[in-house]
């Protein structure tokens, strides 16, 4: 834990107009970076759900094309092979020796989701609090935090009921997943106090068949304080309603394309948990006078355009969530500055609070920018900073496709995702280029290659990953 907290910003452009008005806003990069105490070892103790989707679609062989067509050859020619549907979607069900030898040599998602779980589990610390609650058309638990408390080693190799679909009631074999959730979050509400990360973890490779219903259990959720990260597993899967689940609790989002990156996705997210610092951070950010605070995006660890904001006369106020110690976490703070006289002006103030066990904390800084009418110095930028606003741009013109296909408006997407491409050119992300290009060409056709879709939304998601830090510590206020 840590009850420090350090605060850097910079501008992308640190000279504006003086006396007219420019359209093009200021952008401040705030970086929030826990400072651990010295000399201390300790973290906050975890209290983790697991929540993994048993659906029918689980227990399918991952094969790829070449695999497909070589088993289905023999299946067809032993007449071992019937086709049918699993979770509402065509599936393929195969029989006899087929299936035998299918058993032996090719894995399902459900096998590797019960390893990367089991060493997920041996990887946490005495302590630390773990749950499982299993979904397809019902909501099963297969540990409770007792359970894991009085017995470890016996709760781990519960997960292998999974694997031998032994649960002691049938819960079918569609992807209802409210129940679940809400199930999951009694059990965090059992041990969670202000001291404890807290966090849901979902897997799942289907798509919601109750999501009104989900909705509104993630809603409740997120009034409760708690974070759900969720693991996209495969190809069929809805990766924008994952996302949205994540972003709306301020947790993370992660695509596991192969089922052999489960294990890595999942060990990666519990790395940032185990490194969590400071627990439920707002921040604040208010223009000074006719100066206007437009917006604030998260850039880092990930990307994110807050959905939900809290906004009035030139302010805006947006939930961030828990903040790691393992790496620093970025806001795009966008200011519409108002005309100065020459010379430096404060723009904008920022307070970042939260939550200290009981205690609520917070700190304030303020935002400066030097105002002139000099051409030479209005055209400066700084370079790693512009970087980061144009990564986050190609990830804003991304999201902009997105909807636009889902109002059926795809000459607006083809649009949308053609600047986001020619960004990307500029900025020297040619293999993301080249597959934004690739999907442009393919958009809305039902035939379009999913695992491209699902890579390209990931990646753009992580951009800030690869943009070159560049901060100054700014002076807190008292």
């Amino acid at each position: 834990m840590s009850d420090r907290l350090s605060l850097s910003a910079e501008l992308n452009r640190p000279y504006a107009p003086a006396s007219t008005y420019d359209d093009e806003p200021i952008y401040a990069v705030l970086t929030l970076q826990p400072e651990a105490e010295a000399g201390s070892t300790q973290r906050a103790p975890l209290n983790l759900c697991l929540v993994v989707d048993s659906s029918a679609t689980m227990y399918n062989f991952q094969l790829t094309d070449d695999e497909r067509e070589y088993w289905m050859s023999l299946a067809i020619s032993r007449n071992e092979m019937e086709r049918g549907e699993a979770d509402d979607r065509d599936a393929v069900y195969w029989s006899g020796q087929t299936l035998e030898e299918m058993e032996g040599t090719v894995r399902k998602p459900m096998s590797m989701a019960v390893q990367a779980l089991k060493q997920l589990l041996r990887s946490i610390q005495h302590g630390d609090k773990a749950s499982v609650v299993v979904f397809a058309d019902k909501t099963h638990t297969l540990f409770t935090d007792q359970d894991w408390e009085n017995d470890p080693e016996h709760c781990i190799g519960e997960l292998d009921r999974l694997l031998e679909q032994r649960l002691p009631i049938d819960i079918g074999m569609g992807t209802r997943m409210a129940s679940s959730l809400d199930s999951a979050s009694e059990l965090l509400a059992h041990t969670a106090t202000n001291q404890t990360v807290n966090r849901i973890i979902v897997i799942s490779d289907g798509i919601v068949q109750d999501e009104p219903a989900t909705m509104a259990a993630i809603t409740r959720i997120e009034h409760e304080g708690y974070a759900i990260t969720t693991l996209g597993v495969g190809d069929e899967f809805d990766e924008e309603f994952l996302m949205r689940v994540a972003d709306n609790t301020r947790g993370a989002y992660y695509y596991a394309a192969d089922i052999n990156e489960i294990t890595d996705k999942l060990l990666t997210e519990l790395t940032v948990i185990q490194s969590t610092a400071i627990h439920q951070v707002y921040v604040t950010a208010s223009g000074i006078g006719d100066d206007i605070v437009k917006d604030v995006f998260m850039v880092q660890p990930y990307m994110n355009i807050f959905e939900e904001l809290e906004s009035g006369g030139g302010w805006v106020k947006a939930r961030v969530g828990d903040l790691p110690s393992n790496m620093p976490t970025s806001l795009l703070i966008q200011i519409a500055p108002a005309l100065h006289e020459q010379g430096d002006a404060t723009i904008a103030n920022v307070e970042i609070a939260w939550q200290e066990g009981d205690e609520e904390k917070s700190l304030s800084t303020s935002i400066a920018a030097k105002f002139t009418d000099k051409a030479s110095l209005l055209g400066e930028r700084n370079a790693a900073i512009q970087d980061l606003v144009d990564r986050f741009t190609v990830f804003k013109f991304e999201r902009e496709a997105q909807r636009a296909q889902e109002k059926g408006d795809m000459d607006l997407a083809r649009e949308k995702l053609g600047a986001a491409t020619k960004e990307l050119y500029k900025l020297g992300e040619s293999e993301l280029a080249t597959e934004l290009e690739a999907q442009i060409k393919t958009l809305g056709d039902p035939d379009q290659d999913p695992s491209r879709l699902k890579r390209i939304k990931a990646t753009t998601r992580r951009l800030g990953e690869k943009a070159p830090g560049s901060t100054r510590q700014l002076t807190p206020k008292a």
